[in-house]
């Protein structure tokens, strides 16, 4: 009971009320003083810069604009090439030209290269077409040159031939040329006897019977050696076998050691 009487004393006093009143009015000045001018001096509210065309200028004359201007140009190592336009030309910049930002932003220029990059062309034969595409792309080549075999596959829809061949080197944004499959063809073909001839041979006179193949290598070598003048010592289908145009004959050569 003594309790409940001294809350109700202390709820009726006067100056408990007056002090909670001035700790409210306080707390809403500093509020006030806070949003209205520290923040925004912090932040440099409501103050932007528009951002000046510096495209086709000079990189030194494009950042000395940019300073003069309260902005920061930094150059970023991508590398492009326009013959038409002078090494060390401004290509690209973001923020873009009349973009409104805040003073002492960075702005980032793309600069002409002294000249076009060079790629060396990787090798895309039996990839689906959807990913040799994939893979030169990411690459910065062109497979934009995509033309149907002539000589029938099985696996249609992948890459048989390309141009430029693997291991080239081309300039960056060059085009690749592309072949692909359109699947077995239906006319029948005689298998011919490669067997002791060279890879290169055999290959040679495969495709001019209008099929395909693939080498094999023996067992205890792990890897493809690419040598064309390895001897076949046998093939997957017996010669005078009748299949049809672009069948896929496996070679199997020699070891390496035995040549």
């Amino acid at each position: 009971m003594k309790r409940l009487t001294g809350l109700i004393q202390l709820l009726r006093n006067p100056y408990l009320w007056g002090g909670l009143f001035a700790l409210l009015i306080a707390t809403l000045l500093v509020y006030l003083v806070v949003d209205q001018w520290l923040m925004p001096a912090y932040t440099r509210h409501g103050v932007v810069q528009y951002v000046p065309d510096v495209r086709q200028l000079p990189y030194e004359q494009a950042a000395q604009i940019l300073q003069a201007q309260g902005l920061r140009p930094e150059r970023i190592p991508v590398r492009r090439f326009r013959s038409d336009l002078p090494v060390e030309t401004v290509l690209d910049q973001t923020p873009p030209p009349q973009a409104a930002v805040k003073p002492g932003r960075r702005v980032y220029l793309t600069v002409n290269a002294g000249r076009n990059p060079m790629v060396t062309v990787p090798s895309v034969i039996g990839m689906s077409l959807r990913e040799a595409v994939n893979r030169l792309t990411a690459l910065g080549l062109r497979a934009d040159d995509l033309r149907p075999d002539t000589i029938p596959s099985p696996y249609a829809r992948t890459v048989t031939r390309q141009h430029p061949a693997p291991g080239d080197s081309v300039a960056e944004g060059g085009t690749v040329t592309l072949w692909y499959s359109t699947g077995l063809g239906q006319r029948f073909v005689t298998v011919p006897d490669v067997t002791g001839r060279t890879v290169a041979e055999a290959q040679r006179i495969l495709l001019e019977h209008r099929l395909r193949s693939v080498v094999v290598e023996p067992r205890e070598v792990t890897e493809t050696t690419g040598d064309t003048t390895r001897i076949v010592i046998r093939q997957s289908r017996e010669p005078g076998t009748q299949v049809r145009e672009g069948f896929e004959i496996r070679l199997f050569v020699a070891p390496p050691d035995t040549l």
